[in-house]
């Protein structure tokens, strides 16, 4: 592969790595805005939840106790927030789902360079902070053990 294709292709995965980048930005905004709804007892049980399946509403309708018993009344209401809780995760999954997709074609599109860097290098490139390389380390003893991990790969020619 001549100098002049390698570059174009490189351009080309760099090009699809910063629009999953600002995919993935997308998907978690709208991740953090999910919320869910579960119900039980034949709908007299309501639960809401948020994105972090944190309860943020519970509805107990009017006739409830002319139809159920109090006392399972707690089950009713684990039930449909557990309901809730699966839904937000069903939505978050399917929000997430063409990013995955989208990240084996790239793996595949980087993996066919020769001698291109791997994709969290290419990631790392185009924003530091959010590749996923390692934190510092340590070695178990004061701080005097603590090694930064570097910001900035090394790319071999």
């Amino acid at each position: 592969m001549d100098n002049d294709s390698l570059r174009h292709d490189l351009a080309e995965v760099m090009a699809l790595a910063q629009d999953q980048m600002r995919a993935l930005a997308a998907a978690q905004q709208q991740r953090m805005a999910l919320s869910g709804k579960g119900t039980a007892a034949d709908g007299l049980v309501e639960v809401t939840v948020d994105a972090q399946c944190m309860v943020t509403s519970t509805v107990i309708g009017e006739s409830y106790l002319q139809e159920f018993e109090l006392a399972d009344l707690g089950g009713h209401i684990t039930t449909a927030a557990q309901a809730a809780a699966q839904q937000v995760e069903r939505r978050g999954t399917a929000l997430f789902a063409p990013l995955a997709q989208r990240r084996q074609e790239f793996s595949a599109m980087s993996g066919s360079l020769v001698d291109a860097p791997e994709i969290d290098e290419l990631l790392s490139m185009i924003n530091p902070t959010s590749a996923a390389a390692p934190a510092a380390q340590h070695d178990g003893e004061g701080d005097e053990g603590w090694t930064e991990a570097p910001r900035f790969p090394t790319v071999k020619r």
